[in-house]
């Protein structure tokens, strides 16, 4: 009996909250709003985990001899990953331009700091009559201690990250959820219907400050972590609320 006044109640708690009707479009939208941020993560993530690689190439390829421009055009022609297409289209460009214009271009549409970086001091090493090979074999040394350092604190804070998150809108939404509907459940005559728009909002804003808390942790942009804030409000929404109903039925 219980169960059937169970499964009702949450959908009609579902239907009737004015928080959740206007948050499940959100997430939709919220959704397809933070898809394209996290493609271009990883689009830039695989480009400059290639840098380190590319860069000890370009000066294997020097101190064999060949001129800088023979040495790109020669890692381009190896390299099957994305920064390899990119620098292939960067070498098609410098035959009706300059090199220095093809490269710099590149760098740009890498839309990687990193990577404009360090073929900014690559392009002003040459003008400068810098030793490349000295120069590019230090930079991929460089490049990669900071690659790991910069994937080590990544990984270590994920899990920081990811645990505040889930803290914030599952564990403390399902504890109060659970303990509200054991003590005062839809049949206990008191006026829950009038609370729960209160805590939700509560769970809404502390979802908000665990997504840019981790956000911020995790180094990402503001831009890239508001997309995500009204997927997990309405985790946590859903979660409280199917917490109270659920234990209700024992209470």
């Amino acid at each position: 009996m219980k169960m059937a006044i169970g499964i009702p109640g949450l959908l009609d708690m579902v239907t009737d909250s004015f928080l959740i009707s206007i948050f499940v479009p959100l997430t939709i939208i919220s959704m397809g709003g933070g898809l394209p941020y996290m493609l271009e993560s990883r689009r830039l993530k695989k480009i400059e985990s290639g840098l380190p690689e590319l860069l000890e190439g370009i000066s294997t390829s020097l101190g064999a001899g060949l001129g800088l421009q023979q040495a790109v055009t020669s890692m381009a022609t190896q390299r099957d990953d994305l920064l390899g297409h990119m620098l292939r289209k960067a070498i098609a460009r410098s035959q009706v331009t300059t090199f220095d214009a093809a490269i710099s271009e590149f760098a740009l549409d890498t839309r990687s700091q990193t990577v404009q970086r360090a073929f900014n001091l690559l392009q002003t090493a040459d003008e400068n009559e810098a030793p490349l090979a000295d120069v590019t074999f230090s930079m991929s040394l460089e490049y990669d201690r900071l690659m790991r350092l910069r994937n080590k604190r990544t990984l270590d804070l994920k899990g920081h990250a990811l645990t505040l998150q889930i803290l914030m809108a599952v564990l403390l939404p399902a504890t109060i959820g659970f303990m509200f509907g054991l003590f005062a459940g839809p049949e206990s005559g008191i006026p829950m219907a009038l609370f729960h728009p209160s805590m939700l909002l509560y769970f809404t804003a502390g979802s908000a400050f665990s997504v840019l808390v981790s956000g911020v942790m995790l180094g990402k942009s503001l831009n890239s972590s508001v997309w995500w804030i009204a997927p997990w409000a309405l985790l946590s929404q859903i979660v409280y609320m199917g917490s109270y109903l659920v234990s209700s039925l024992f209470g």
